[in-house]
């Protein structure tokens, strides 16, 4: 598990634990992730084969020879390879353009939020006791159903301009810290 996502569990633990501080965390996770494993030669591609999506063959049956090369040179790269089969059913399910690479994005990253928090909690499961690997699980799902993934896939795919990261929040005085 990477650095981020283990800072992420870090601040999940705590019983008090609130979305607004696990969120920038695991959205700093997924961006490093996404720098890792994603390049901006996989987006650029796959941002050409999803603007002629609309021009695949009848057969829903056929995948775009393109896809298949572009799985081929992202083998040992996870998130690429999640993206790149989101993309493909995306296109199946009939979207092209921005749509279906926003959509595939969201769906990989949403896939790969979904290992990572099964990383943590089996860990937990392992290292510590069940309830509070519950207690984690449960701070982690509030951070995932309070983040909004699209967004934060319509930056990473460079669909939407913005911040890459998510800025962290730096408790450093007294009054920071959990709220009562």
């Amino acid at each position: 598990m990477r650095r981020p996502w283990k800072g992420l569990a870090k601040v999940a633990d705590t019983a008090s634990a609130t979305p607004a501080e696990t969120v920038p965390r695991m959205l700093n996770a997924l961006s490093g992730d996404w720098r890792e494993e994603v390049s901006p030669g996989l987006i650029s591609a796959l941002r050409g084969v999803c603007d002629t999506a609309d021009q695949i063959p009848m057969f829903s049956d056929q995948r775009h020879p393109e896809l298949d090369r572009l799985a081929r040179e992202s083998v040992g790269r996870p998130l690429a390879l999640s993206l790149i089969e989101c993309a493909d059913r995306a296109m199946v399910a009939g979207l092209h353009g921005p749509a279906a690479l926003e959509d595939a994005a969201r769906r990989a990253l949403d896939l790969r939020v979904c290992r990572g928090f099964r990383q943590m909690e089996e860990h937990y499961l392992r290292e510590s006791n069940e309830r509070r690997a519950y207690q984690l699980r449960q701070n982690l799902d509030a951070a995932a159903s309070a983040s909004d993934l699209g967004a934060w896939a319509r930056r990473l795919t460079g669909i939407e301009t913005g911040s890459r990261t998510a800025p962290q929040q730096k408790m450093d005085g007294i009054d920071d810290g959990a709220p009562l």
